[in-house]
């Protein structure tokens, strides 16, 4: 009986490996049951090989985006540009809209932290102006996959909404740079609120139609030009020449 026992312990206590290459995990028997156990393979650990996974489906669905647009972009399409398998994709993302959402969500987390980071601490209505059209323009111009992506949020109704959620950030912004100096009615705050709101849609709708060649206008007048409307709209008292 002793004996018996005694083989039943070492019975549970066994390890039953499973084939460790690429990371798979090992399977042990304890009298715990079975203890699944991930090891590093190469030396990259799991995490890590998720976390570059999902950097080349991001960098493959933004490819797509360059040159087919949203329509081109799917579960499929994806994986297949990334060189993985399609189940790869789905340990990232939920659905092709997702993925979509993350990338236009990042880019409009770095426009608004690349215009903070510029913003002038001093300085008159026109710098700051000057900074926000700037920095818009550069975003568009040397992002022309993001900004293809932008361009095309209309057609999807989450990125619609990311878009939307964005203008209200850009509003408010757009509010903080051009402070009135003096107290407002609630009427002339929502006026304001309307204002900066027409600005933040018209300048990037404006730009994205003079990068489709539509407006004949060079980088540099685009961008004062914009500036020009900026403060002129946020304090008509002042005006860029």
């Amino acid at each position: 009986m002793a004996m018996q026992q005694a083989i039943r312990s070492v019975s549970n206590l066994t390890r039953s490996r499973v084939n460790v290459e690429n990371g798979k995990p090992d399977t042990h028997m304890c009298q715990y049951g079975v203890v699944t156990v991930v090891r590093p393979h190469r030396g990259v650990s799991a995490d890590e090989r998720r976390a570059r996974r999902h950097a080349q489906l991001v960098t493959a669905c933004l490819e797509l985006v360059g040159e087919g647009g949203v329509g081109s972009v799917s579960a499929e399409s994806v994986a297949a540009r990334a060189g993985l398998t399609k189940r790869y994709f789905y340990e990232s993302f939920a659905d092709r809209d997702t993925l979509l959402d993350e990338l236009l969500a990042s880019f409009f987390t770095d426009v608004r932290a690349t215009m903070l980071d510029a913003m002038p601490v001093t300085g008159d209505a026109s710098a700051r102006a000057q900074v926000m059209a700037e920095v818009l323009i550069d975003f568009l111009w040397n992002d022309p996959k993001r900004a293809r992506l932008y361009a095309e949020a209309p057609g999807n109704p989450r990125l619609e909404a990311r878009r939307e959620q964005a203008y209200e950030v850009f509003t408010q912004l757009v509010i903080d740079a051009f402070p009135s100096g003096e107290p407002l009615s609630e009427e002339a705050r929502q006026r304001r609120t309307l204002a900066a709101l027409l600005l933040v849609a018209g300048t990037t709708q404006a730009v994205i139609t003079w990068l489709r060649g539509r407006i004949e206008l060079t980088r540099e007048a685009v961008t004062d030009e914009l500036a020009r409307i900026i403060v002129a709209t946020l304090d008509p008292t002042l005006r860029i020449s």
